[in-house]
């Protein structure tokens, strides 16, 4: 399979998220719970097509961990292979076999990705306490709310996730791991350690799309395709067996191109959490 016909696989996928965002949209006035129902299906449904098949993917609930405690509702949870499959349907998921969580709007405004950070870093916090494992936490959307200059929305928004972060997050492993606009770019986040760049401290950062009039706007993978080559990737540093899917869609150049700003570059001093270990990734 060629990189273009992979690269087009994605294409589509997000023609047809776009004509199922201009469905839902034209009904959200009417009747927003069932808009925002009907949106994170379209997440999951896109989830369960791309992502490893003997993941399971499910919507709604709250992810119970050992000790009792359960976060906040939650939109979409991909599961483990070995979760029974009389647990799926319920909406309690065990958080032993929780490899990724999934917020979903439909049209994204500022403060939905102030209180996902939020969530995020409480959730991951929660299941670090009880079960000392790290969980992706990602938003996703249809579309955006900050107009048709992509490069003034771009630049927002890394700087509204960015803020986010260093007001939500304690701990590096808590932020938010991405965020997918689905008609605009992926935003992911990346841990380092680099004494010659950066000092003697850990920075944490996004690289977000690059400029879409650059030099590299002809290779330009489609946001879906590089959020799915980020979750894989993710997913392989702790799950092997994804690692050879994840190197393909990585050759294949989904990971695609992205820029960011040193300016937005945040130094890790002190961790304010029950670990004191962090985890780096690129």
């Amino acid at each position: 399979m060629s990189q273009s016909e992979l690269t087009s696989y994605f294409q589509q996928a997000t023609m047809e998220m776009q004509l199922e965002y201009e469905r839902i949209r034209s009904r959200t006035l009417e009747d927003p719970g069932t808009a925002g129902d009907e949106g994170e299906e379209n997440w999951a449904k896109l989830l369960r097509n791309w992502l490893p098949g003997d993941m399971q993917i499910t919507t709604k609930g709250r992810i119970l961990c050992a000790d009792g405690s359960a976060t906040d509702q939650v939109d979409v949870v991909a599961l483990s292979p070995i979760y029974p499959h009389g647990m799926v349907g319920k909406k309690l998921h065990l958080a032993s076999e929780v490899l990724a969580v999934f917020e979903c709007k439909t049209t994204l405004r500022g403060e939905h990705i102030d209180r996902t950070m939020e969530s995020a870093n409480k959730t991951k916090e929660m299941i670090y306490r009880s079960h000392g494992k790290e969980v992706l936490y990602g938003l996703v959307a249809h579309s955006h709310s900050w107009g048709n200059d992509r490069i003034a929305a771009a630049r927002k928004i890394t700087k509204k996730i960015t803020s986010a972060g260093e007001k939500h997050a304690q701990h590096p492993n808590n932020l938010l791991d991405f965020v997918c606009i689905a008609d605009l770019g992926t935003w992911q986040a990346h841990a380092e350690f680099d004494e010659e760049e950066y000092g003697e401290h850990m920075v944490t950062f996004y690289s977000g799309p690059p400029k879409p009039d650059g030099l590299l706007a002809d290779k330009i993978t489609p946001p879906i395709g590089s959020l799915i080559t980020y979750i894989l990737r993710r997913l392989s540093y702790d799950h092997k067996k994804y690692q050879s899917l994840s190197w393909y869609f990585g050759m294949a150049g989904l990971s695609g191109t992205s820029t960011w700003s040193s300016e937005h570059v945040r130094y890790w001093r002190e961790f304010a959490s029950a670990r004191k270990h962090a985890n780096l990734f690129y």
